[in-house]
């Protein structure tokens, strides 16, 4: 966790078990489901686990020539983003993309990294495990074609949706009877959320009210995301006003700004 998103990222009891059951579909190269609510963290789970934020820019531009490649270490995953209307040819060609930009990319570290590879039997698969995300999005067809690219490729897969996608996958035979595990994504303990908030607060001069982290998680109902951008509307205002301190009132005035009502016990 080298990037600045991940140096944010509190590792949740959520977060843990969603890396057991990420490190079981990758190590079985399985098929796994796992749903949730939007904004619970699954997504940001995701991308840490796979380290997408210093692979990403890697896989997407070109080294240039003559460089020495980024030394990686323990990288097997990859996170993707399912489009709306996507096809299955689209699929095909994302997945096939995404796995051999992976592989070359590791391939040139390794090496360069650790010459003494070379008296090794060659490789040149690397990819474990796929995170595929709304995956709700796809139709059928689709999700019959990333299957069967989990089997030709033995490469580990698991579907991010939101809460009801499992439902669905039960119906299709095609495709359900081969999930092997399935995850659903809680929202965070109270005292986590309120580590999340304060984190990104650290380093701001502000006193903060526990009563105000209180009615956050109640406003939000201990969504991650709504949280954020509560905080992040919190700083706005308070910008603007000088304000030092976090109070339920600045939380109120913040909530009604994202269409958030607090309840009546914490007004």
């Amino acid at each position: 966790m080298h990037s600045n998103q991940d140096n944010e990222f509190i590792q949740t009891r959520q977060h843990l078990r969603f890396a057991e059951f990420a490190d079981f579909c990758r190590s079985n190269r399985s098929l796994g489901v796992c749903t949730g609510k939007p904004g619970v963290g699954k997504e940001a789970s995701a991308q840490v686990y796979a380290q997408w934020s210093i692979l990403k820019p890697l896989i997407e531009i070109s080294r240039p020539k003559n460089s020495v490649p980024e030394q990686l270490q323990n990288c097997h995953s990859v996170y993707w983003d399912a489009e709306i209307n996507c096809t299955v040819k689209r699929v095909r060609s994302g997945l096939r993309l995404l796995r051999n930009k992976f592989d070359s990319l590791i391939e040139e570290s390794l090496y360069w990294h650790e010459p003494e590879r070379f008296k090794l039997p060659p490789r040149t698969e690397f990819l474990e495990l796929v995170f595929i995300n709304n995956a709700h999005r796809l139709p059928y067809a689709c999700l019959e074609e990333i299957n069967d690219f989990r089997k030709k490729h033995q490469i580990g897969i698991v579907l991010l949706a939101t809460a009801g996608f499992d439902r669905r996958i039960k119906l299709y035979d095609l495709v359900g009877c081969d999930v092997a595990l399935f995850h659903e994504y809680d929202s965070p303990r109270s005292e986590e959320l309120k580590q999340i908030l304060e984190l990104r607060w650290k380093n701001a001069e502000v006193t903060v009210d526990d009563i105000a982290i209180t009615i956050i998680e109640e406003v939000t109902h201990s969504n991650i995301q709504k949280a954020l951008h509560v905080q992040a509307e919190i700083e706005r205002i308070r910008k603007i006003a000088s304000i030092s301190t976090i109070s339920p009132e600045i939380v109120h005035a913040a909530s009604a700004s994202l269409l958030l009502n607090p309840s009546s016990r914490s007004k």
